[in-house]
């Protein structure tokens, strides 16, 4: 009778343990083998950018166009640090590797710091085309502007 409980307690286990994993299985398990790879792998470096639009293949272009180890300050169409400001800049500096991203916000402020435009070398504009004094326009695209800083030579 022991024997007979016992083999009746393992069915039931084994029965159990076996209607887990069926009920655990999700269609998606099969499905993971035919994703298109390169389409998912875009969306997903696309991700962290969808907040501002264009963010991405403008400051791709800004990177195509500027040498290494330039200071760019960012103008984008944000006037708050929180309200969108620092979300764009700090995700730019991974944009534009090997140059430097100068804020022309007060970090962690919503005040234009003038002495930061000083710094740059180029100025990339998002959203909007401006003109600068001292600053000429060297490259664009539908999301916006790069300026180039314009160097008087030094009187001898």
């Amino acid at each position: 009778m022991e024997s007979l409980r016992t083999s009746a307690i393992r069915l039931v286990a084994a029965a159990s343990f076996l209607l887990i994993l069926i009920g655990g299985f999700e269609p998606f398990y099969l499905r993971i083998f035919g994703i298109d790879r390169n389409g998912m792998g875009a969306a997903f470096a696309e991700m962290p950018f969808r907040k501002v639009t264009g963010l991405q293949a403008f400051l791709k272009g800004v990177h195509a166009h500027t040498p290494p180890r330039a200071r760019i300050a960012l103008w984008l169409p944000f006037r708050k640090w929180d309200g969108g400001y620092g979300y764009a800049f700090y995700r730019a500096g991974y944009l534009v590797p090997g140059k430097q991203v100068v804020p022309l916000l007060a970090q962690g402020e919503d005040r234009v710091e003038p002495a930061n435009l000083a710094q740059a070398d180029y100025v990339a504009s998002l959203g909007e085309r401006i003109s600068i004094p001292g600053f000429e326009s060297v490259w664009q695209d539908e999301h916006g502007v790069l300026l180039k800083a314009v160097r008087k030579p030094l009187a001898k």
